[in-house]
């Protein structure tokens, strides 16, 4: 029987194990363009043919379930694609860029870019939205300036997720406060202490990573560079472009969908480029095919060059094959006794929380979907929480300490693919620099296991007395 159980543990956890071996063959070993949409499909292929004896209706009710989960994830990232596009095409993108490039002192960069992701992300409520919209403006920044993409691109997503986290208008938030019936404040209050001392930790390191990155004459340098592209007459900053921005932010306040605020956005864009232009076929072509940028300035253009839909389509692809891999995972049960050995390894409250979070990563690394790493965790726990005694805060906190943070992290997940496609820079490439989120989750664990391990003492102390 024990042998059993361990085989029935080794084969439940072997589409994991396939994942990270394609991965790793198919980056370091043959060496692919996109490796990470080629080793899902090998993976699932595997699971599949391991387990082929199963009805194929339940791998297609699986694949339906998780395609209809990320399909609003997928329709964003085209409106974000156009968004861009349409941004770049009318002006309004190099006004936020040369905006940035006024008010953010190189000194003080990485910091700076943290905490101003971190109010629009709390304002708007949506992390997407601040990534998409003002993320692609500081990442401009950061390309104008000659500073690191990776490490920007880092302090960005930090920024969107602390403030996504602590916003009530949150859809994450309200999700993980819902489904354990724990009012929205009592949600975010019982979050604040932990989040708050990640975010301060991220901010000092970031301060750090930029003191140790540049130097006092590329500081100089750097200003000299940013006062040439604000200088002259061609490159006067026209607020009136930053209404676009407005609508899209002020329309999140509302509580607007988030398709309508980037629409609102791409909408408002155009009618820039029709005022100054004309109406023309390039806007429209630039809306498919992503726009070319001929301002004059090499770095400018390199930046402002890009978007549109085509160039959304390697994502879609990506996170095609992550539903493909989940379904597979879910439809023939390698999920569920994955969650039974969770269930039955989990003997006090400290394991069931540990189990929460780790079952929400879990789930974003098979399901392609933040929210799905949320929603079956809070499921499948709450009766053992219940059970023990824990409060239902805990549980709350716990699915946002993992789900909502881990979710950017992984590069086929909606969540690291849109963080990915909207600043240009691959999720591991910025993975190493995501101090919030890295740290928060160190931090969430090294908690729970401390004060697992404390009460094991008393206990033992109480014991022998």
């Amino acid at each position: 029987m024990e042998r059993e159980k361990q085989n029935s543990i080794f084969l439940s956890l072997s589409p994991l194990l396939y994942l990270v071996l394609s991965i790793l063959l198919f980056r370091f070993v043959w060496v692919i363009p996109y490796p990470h949409p080629v080793a899902l499909l090998v993976a699932g292929l595997l699971s599949f043919l391991q387990r082929g004896n199963r009805k194929i209706v339940f791998l297609k009710s699986a694949f339906r379930k998780n395609f209809l989960s990320v399909l609003p994830a997928m329709e964003i990232l085209f409106f974000v694609g156009m968004l861009i596009a349409s941004w770049a095409h009318s002006g309004v993108l190099l006004t936020m860029i040369q905006t940035g490039i006024l008010f953010l002192q190189p000194d003080y960069f990485l910091p700076s870019l943290a905490i101003v992701s971190a109010i629009a992300a709390m304002v708007s409520g949506s992390s997407w939205t601040t990534a998409g919209t003002l993320g692609v403006a500081l990442m401009g920044v950061a390309e104008v300036i000659s500073f690191p993409q990776t490490m920007a691109a880092g302090a960005i997503v930090s920024g969107c997720y602390f403030g996504d986290k602590l916003s009530p208008l949150s859809d994450t938030t309200n999700l993980a406060s819902s489904l354990t019936h724990v009012p929205i404040w009592t949600h975010i209050r019982h979050m604040l202490k932990t989040t708050c001392i990640s975010f301060g930790v991220a901010i000092f390191a970031f301060y750090v990573l930029n003191v140790y990155t540049l130097d006092s004459n590329q500081i100089t340098n750097l200003s000299l560079q940013s006062e040439s592209l604000l200088s002259g007459p061609n490159h006067q900053i026209f607020w009136l472009k930053f209404i676009p921005v407005v609508l899209v932010f002020g329309s999140a306040l509302f509580k607007l969908h988030i398709r309508l605020s980037l629409l609102l956005g791409i909408i408002s864009a155009i009618g820039f480029s029709i005022s100054e232009l004309g109406f023309q076929f390039s806007i429209g072509k630039s809306l498919v095919y992503g726009f070319v940028s001929h301002s004059g300035n090499d770095v400018l253009d390199r930046f402002l060059s890009g978007g549109g839909v085509v160039a959304i389509l390697p994502t879609e692809i990506l996170i095609l094959s992550a539903v493909w891999f989940g379904a597979v995972v879910e439809g023939y049960g390698y999920l569920n006794e994955i969650l039974m050995h969770i269930k039955n390894w989990a003997k006090d409250r400290w394991d069931i929380l540990l189990s929460t979070m780790g079952t929400s990563f879990l789930l974003n690394l098979v399901t392609a979907d933040q929210y799905l790493s949320l929603v079956i965790p809070a499921r499948a726990f709450r009766s053992l929480a219940e059970e023990k005694g824990i409060p239902e805060k805990d549980i709350s906190r716990s699915l946002e300490d993992s789900g909502t943070i881990t979710s950017p992290l992984i590069p086929w997940n909606s969540c690291g693919a849109f963080m990915s496609t909207s600043l240009g820079v691959s999720v591991l490439s910025f993975f190493p620099f995501v101090f919030f989120n890295l740290f928060h989750v160190i931090l969430s664990v090294s908690l729970l296991l401390i004060a697992k391990n404390k009460f094991k003492s008393s206990y033992l102390n109480k014991s022998s007395s």
